[in-house]
């Protein structure tokens, strides 16, 4: 469903000070249920395309000609607190969760053998202690990439790379976390070589959450130091 209202609001079908459907209108355009409509409906908000305005619901904002071009500079750690690291998160789960989804029922042999590429790259530099982060961006990139949907893949590349001082950062601090990484893309790949995509949907939204719990748990630990 959000990959639909992007692709409506980046081709100027819908318009900047134009307001969406209604919640209810949108559950039976898309037929889906009201947490999904509003899950989409956050990730507009914070993509910077939507606002919710006071007696008009959800108003495509002046920043819809260009939607991504706030996401297109790196975010000053400083400047993000806990709250948007989540929120961008959540965004991440709708997007990805479904990525992984479509690549289960579309990846070619060539995007398989990219991923696969990607994982060992991952699990080699875990192997070595290293930091991994870009061949854990791009194997994010790349199961967007076998989803065959350009702007959900755009989407994607451009929500990967926000938080790269915060990762590399957890990468350190938290000792469990990249060998879970390497667990945890291990269950999405499988998935998708398999052509599971509920088991790919779930696995990637389990590995995101995964990032989320860790946010937390520092987040608990400084507030009680």
């Amino acid at each position: 469903m959000l990959d639909q209202i992007l692709a409506e609001i980046r081709e100027g079908r819908i318009k900047p000070g134009e307001r969406l459907p209604s919640e209810r209108m949108l559950m039976q355009a898309f037929a889906v249920g009201r947490s999904t409509v509003r899950e989409a409906l956050q990730g507009l908000v914070t993509l910077g395309l939507v606002s919710n305005r006071q007696g008009r619901g959800a108003v495509v904002t002046t920043q819809a000609a260009s939607p991504f071009a706030t996401l297109r500079r790196n975010v000053d750690l400083e400047q993000l607190n806990k709250r948007a690291l989540l929120d961008l998160l959540e965004v991440r789960e709708a997007l990805e969760g479904k990525a992984a989804e479509f690549a289960a029922r579309r990846a070619t042999a060539n995007d398989i053998e990219e991923l696969e590429r990607q994982h060992e790259a991952v699990e080699r530099e875990v192997r070595a202690e290293r930091s991994y982060f870009r061949p854990n961006a791009l194997f994010h990139k790349a199961i967007a990439t076998a989803a065959h949907n350009p702007v959900l893949a755009e989407s994607i590349s451009l929500l990967v790379g926000q938080v790269r001082e915060y990762r590399e950062r957890m990468m350190r601090e938290a000792p469990l976390m990249p060998r879970r990484d390497v667990r945890e893309h291990l269950a999405i790949l499988t998935a998708i070589r398999r052509r599971d995509p509920e088991r790919a949907r779930d696995a990637m939204l389990a590995h995101i959450r995964s990032f989320a719990r860790v946010i937390e748990a520092q987040s608990e630990a400084e507030a009680a130091s």
